[in-house]
């Protein structure tokens, strides 16, 4: 069902889009010098005026994966975000500023030295104030803004603990329930399936992959502490060293005799999208069932295809999903704004509907922080005015964000989802009853 595919981009996609640091990161300790965006003893922002405010927007520009049936058509950025720019500036601008808007998208086939250079594009030439990230954005690419640039950055994407606390406070995550950090969802995946029963019993195996930055982080350094604490032992763990792209790397089949060696019958499988696949199929080759267990990307629509030859082994697996089908107002209003303004219509379930809607509430939390700032707009003044923020819009219906000194990802609901062989996808369990993730 398309309900699941939109926010496959965040990590299915967005491994392809490396990005290497600024002139920054040629310092040892990833800081570097000042660079867009650093507060200097309480003088404003650079990129910030009296009457306007420099934005750079990067998104991820996956068309020719898209042509190869690879990814979902993610909408024309390029046309709408202008279009959701200028509505802002005819509306007051944010901060009594207008937006100098400058659009980017990053080349998803082309390497890590593209996503380096619309860093140091939006940071450096431009001068942006604040850099928006589209789903789909690299680690790699934020780390250089948030971190190495030292620029505030704000997007749907939910990172892990280490970067958000490398960014000293530049990174916020907005926009969807996805907008939740990876140690706080993969720890309530593991809450999650404990309250529900699935564990007891069980041995229990892990497994990641290193291509897949924030999640693989999450999955190591703390969904196998969680289960521990939860009283679970973890009989084997595994982090599968193969490079993305390669599905057919030798480390599948030993890896999952590893485990069937160890008795694990049940796996935490947190995997890129083409390496989790392939390590179905390895189970398979070596007539091993496991019980699986998966999260995050993993149960979208579009990465379950790629593991169409393992239905009959995933039948009946069970997944952790932060993808509500119903659309929140907030979207649809954002949306409505791009049909009235373009000639772009994106039908409510599709994959561009919500990059559109996601894309907008990140703007809108940043109009209503710079709203709230009296006198002059200071890097912390304006982190504090995001963090203040407290609840705000989700993409999904019925669920909201929150935001605050301590939370910098505003995701704050799961639910739980099962796999069928005959529907060939994940379906809600218990009518997608909203789950909240511990803050």
């Amino acid at each position: 069902m398309a309900r699941h595919r939109w926010i496959v981009v965040l990590c299915a996609l967005t491994l392809l889009v490396g990005a290497c640091s600024s002139q920054a990161a040629d310092e040892e300790d990833g800081s570097g010098d000042d660079g867009g965006g650093s507060d200097t003893g309480g003088t404003a922002i650079d990129g910030i005026t009296d009457d306007t405010i420099n934005i750079s927007f990067i998104g991820a520009d996956f068309a020719a994966l898209a042509e190869a049936g690879l990814a979902p058509d993610l909408g024309d950025m390029e046309i709408t975000i202008p279009a959701l720019v200028d509505d802002i500036n005819e509306n007051g601008g944010i901060g009594g500023r207008q937006i100098n808007l400058t659009v980017d998208l990053v080349d998803g086939t082309g390497g890590p030295d593209v996503g380096r250079a619309a860093c140091i594009k939006a940071t450096e030439e431009d001068d942006a104030a604040v850099v928006v990230v589209s789903p789909a954005i690299s680690r790699d690419l934020v780390r250089c803004t948030a971190v190495q640039q030292r620029t505030i950055t704000i997007g749907m994407p939910g990172w892990d603990e280490p970067l958000y606390d490398e960014a000293e406070g530049r990174l916020f995550s907005v926009g969807s329930q996805t907008s939740m950090g990876t140690y706080r969802n993969t720890e309530v995946w593991a809450d999650v399936l404990d309250q529900a029963g699935e564990l007891e019993g069980k041995t229990i195996g892990v497994v990641t992959s290193d291509d897949f930055g924030a999640l693989s982080a999450g999955t190591e350094n703390a969904l196998v502490p969680h289960l521990e604490e939860l009283g679970y032992e973890v009989a084997a763990f595994a982090a599968i060293p193969c490079p993305e792209g390669d599905n057919d790397c030798e480390q599948h089949e030993p890896t999952m005799q590893t485990f069937k060696d160890a008795g694990v019958d049940l796996v935490f499988m947190n995997a890129g999208p083409l390496a989790g696949p392939a390590l179905f199929a390895a189970a398979t080759s070596l007539d091993y069932e496991p019980q699986w267990v998966t999260c995050c990307n993993s149960i979208t629509d579009t990465v379950v295809q790629f593991a169409a030859g393992s239905f009959d082994q995933l039948d009946g697996t069970l997944g952790v999903s932060t993808t509500f089908s119903e659309r929140s107002e907030e979207a649809e209003t954002c949306n409505q704004t791009v049909r009235d303004r373009t000639d772009e219509d994106y039908d409510t379930p599709s994959d561009a509907y919500g990059f559109t809607g996601v894309n907008c509430i990140a703007l809108l939390a940043l109009r209503d922080a710079m709203d709230s700032i009296d006198g002059t707009v200071t890097e912390a003044a304006l982190i504090e005015a995001i963090e203040n923020l407290g609840e705000v819009p989700s993409l999904e219906a019925g669920v909201t964000g929150s935001l605050g000194p301590d939370k910098h990802d505003a995701g704050n609901y799961v639910f739980l989802a099962q796999f069928t062989t005959e529907a060939g996808e994940y379906l809600p369990v218990d009518g997608e009853e909203p789950i909240e993730a511990p803050a």
